[in-house]
């Protein structure tokens, strides 16, 4: 059966607080009927590190950042997947593979290195 488009007009809006989040990491789970999602960012703090000479890497400090939380149904959560998964795909593809950290230990250990 063939699909009719409909020329259904959306009206996009930013909200006040629209903004560009650097993602570092992000944190959360699942709980029946939903999946959560907290953003952070980490920012390196070396201001104590750098007012030694030599500088001390020991005094270098993270200062972890909670940007949002994200709250999605699970239908929303696998359609975010399934996006991700694509777009990743498309990127490997043009410019490499994208190696874990954990990866890159396990890939020398199988060549008999310790890591």
């Amino acid at each position: 059966m063939e699909r009719k488009t409909r020329d259904l007009k959306i009206e996009v809006v930013r909200d006040d607080s629209y903004r560009t989040i650097l993602v570092n990491g992000v944190f959360g789970g699942h709980r029946p009927g939903f999946f959560e999602a907290i953003v952070y960012t980490d920012e390196i703090i070396a201001d104590d590190a750098l007012s030694s000479m030599p500088p001390s890497p020991e005094q270098v400090k993270i200062k972890r950042v909670l940007q949002c939380r994200l709250v999605m149904d699970p239908v929303q959560a696998k359609s975010l997947l399934n996006w991700l998964s694509e777009h990743v795909s498309e990127y490997e593809k043009k410019f490499g593979k994208i190696t874990l950290p954990g990866e890159i230990k396990l890939e020398k250990r199988e060549l008999g290195y310790i890591g």
